[in-house]
């Protein structure tokens, strides 16, 4: 007979090994170390960025601005452009037209920025204060501040599961029971919900930044090209570009083509309003050779801006891109709104009192049980183990069908040889996540060959005080498990509500320990007798509290699922 004395429930819980913790830690540094490079690399481009903000607006005159066409496969075409400034009584003559040359790989991009700043065109350029020989037309973007918080989702993930594999947990005998052990957890939720917020927080910047450049302008393109004016060209150049880095080797297609507008000549090699680089030769080899054995392709030219023109209009699958940033944006909106506004009780406001029921038998959910014909009653598990499998299969399909959406690209580069390191990189977590659904449904179809328990109690209910008897078997080869565990747990539930969400906090106020064994016999089938505590509180369900009494069963199986079922018992008040 196991009692339960004045002192404590005795606790059994098993760490994680050193060997397990060092390679968790191992993983979860890799995501430090990884998101603190780009951050570090970001903030110092940004401070320079800040420091051209100090530079001087002075006024200056174009002399001249062209197209140069390098040997370089990447981006050949450079804007090179030449101006005249005054500053502190001496003359000088400028030819950047940012900090770094500007060059693309888009003909359609550079022209327009000669279309911009023609000859004998008067505006401003800005010049460094502490070396007036260096000036900019243009200062670089701020928006470039939007992309720090994206590496700190990095180094959140991994600072936070390192802090997590070595913090110390505290002394199971110093664990409080029910009610404070509630009001502990409200009161590290009420400062954590910041902290969640400021992550949420993170993707929403990323997905809001990248919404306009990746969707919104592409899109807007796409609608406004309808009324365009089709017209015949000219291919001068058709080509599939390479762009090889340490990420890989990516394709685009790049055709330069010529037409007339109005009596005037223009150039353009927009393809389509998406722009970038993908995996995949061959699709983008078909799309070139079938514009050099056209021989009168139709552009789309915007008659408001002639130098404006497009091959390809109209809705593709490619603009489904727009996904991924929104994607983004939702998670991180839809998580920032109910960690603001949820705010968790204070440790101050009490608890919903309990009231004792007036009827045992109207206030007990008996139908987990089947009482046999000596009067002993058989527990069922929660949730048998093919329900589990279905349960977990069905959420990884489902979950890994929209993760695909934003993760087949960079997969797809790795399949076909030419990685694409850095989109890997960024959607790492979500294949962490996939394949992390994907073993979950794994490993509970793995557990569906495992023996299954069957547990009988000496009466349907238990009063608290009242000794009972447990027993149990297994069907199935029980000599697989190592070894066998049979705990007591007892739990509590509070649903509050805080504007138009609920919220459910849980704790478990009460675990001990009944019966380990490693004897064959004794894990086929034993028995053991024990003592409900009698200062605690009996089960209870009401709309917004619940105390719930289980019996855990572990088998240890080595290499192999463990056996893990839960069955739901039955404790009443004191008898008298």
């Amino acid at each position: 007979m196991v009692g339960m004395d004045s002192h404590g429930p005795k606790h059994h819980d098993k760490a994680p090994s050193v060997r397990t913790r060092l390679g968790l830690s191992l993983f979860f540094l890799s995501f430090f170390t990884l998101g603190s490079l780009f951050e570090v690399l970001l903030i110092r481009q940004f401070g320079q960025t800040i420091g051209q903000r100090f530079w001087k607006k002075t006024p200056c005159t174009i002399l001249g601005s062209e197209i140069q066409e390098r040997d370089a496969n990447e981006e050949p075409f450079a804007f090179t452009v030449r101006y005249q400034y005054t500053y502190a009584g001496r003359s000088y003559t400028g030819s950047r037209y940012r900090r770094s040359d500007w060059t693309s790989g888009s003909y359609s991009e550079t022209q327009r920025l000669v279309q911009k700043y023609p000859a004998g065109l008067s505006v401003f350029c800005y010049v460094n204060p502490k070396d007036p020989g260096l000036a900019v037309l243009r200062r670089d973007s701020l928006a470039l501040g939007l992309m720090i918080p994206f590496p700190l989702i990095f180094v959140l993930i991994g600072a936070g599961g390192a802090f997590l594999m070595w913090r110390k947990q505290a002394p199971a005998a110093e664990k409080p029971i029910a009610a404070d052990a509630l009001r502990q957890s409200r009161k590290g939720k009420g400062k954590s919900r910041y902290a969640v917020a400021a992550l949420f927080a993170i993707f929403a910047t990323v997905g809001g930044a990248l919404l306009y450049p990746l969707g919104i302008k592409p899109i807007a393109k796409t609608i406004a090209a309808k009324s365009w004016v089709a017209t015949p060209c000219q291919v001068l150049r058709a080509e599939v570009r390479s762009h090889d880095s340490d990420d890989g080797t990516t394709y685009s297609v790049y055709i330069l083509y010529q037409y007339e507008f109005q009596g005037q000549t223009y150039k353009s090699d927009r393809y389509e309003f998406l722009g970038g680089s993908s995996s995949g030769y061959e699709s983008k080899a078909r799309v070139v050779e079938q514009y050099q054995a056209t021989t009168s392709p139709v552009c789309y030219v915007n008659p408001d801006n002639p130098f404006d023109a497009v091959l390809k209009r109209g809705f593709h699958a490619k603009l489904l891109l727009v996904l991924f940033p929104l994607f983004f944006l939702l998670i991180g909106v839809g998580g920032v709104i109910p960690a603001l506004r949820g705010k968790t009780p204070t440790n101050d406001q009490p608890l919903r009192p309990w009231t004792a029921p007036r009827s045992a038998e109207a206030s007990y959910d008996l139908t987990r049980l089947r009482v046999t014909e000596s009067g002993r009653a058989v527990l069922t598990p929660r949730f048998s183990s093919k329900a589990k499998f279905i349960g977990m299969t069905i959420l990884a399909l489902f979950a890994n069908g929209i993760l695909s959406l934003f993760t087949w690209g960079p997969i797809s580069s790795l399949l076909h040889g030419h990685p694409n390191w850095l989109g890997l990189l960024f959607v790492s977590p979500l294949i962490a996540i996939g394949i992390g659904l994907v073993g979950g449904a794994a490993y509970h179809g793995l557990a569906m060959s495992n023996p299954r328990p069957t547990l009988e109690l000496s009466a349907s209910t238990i009063p608290l005080g009242g000794a009972t008897e447990l027993r149990w078997s297994f069907s199935g080869r029980t000599s697989r498990i190592d070894e066998l565990t049979v705990t007591l747990r007892g739990i509590e539930q509070a649903k509050y509500t805080k504007g138009t969400s609920t919220y459910t906090d849980r704790s478990t106020f009460f675990e001990t320990e009944l019966y380990r064994t490693s004897d064959p016999n004794e894990i086929a089938s034993g028995q053991v007798g024990f003592i409900m505590p009698q200062d605690t509180m009996h089960s209870f369900e009401a709309e917004n509290n619940q105390i719930l009494w289980r019996l855990d069963i572990n088998g240890r199986i080595r290499g192999w699922p463990d056996v893990k079922e839960s069955f739901q018992i039955t404790v009443t008040p004191v008898v008298g």
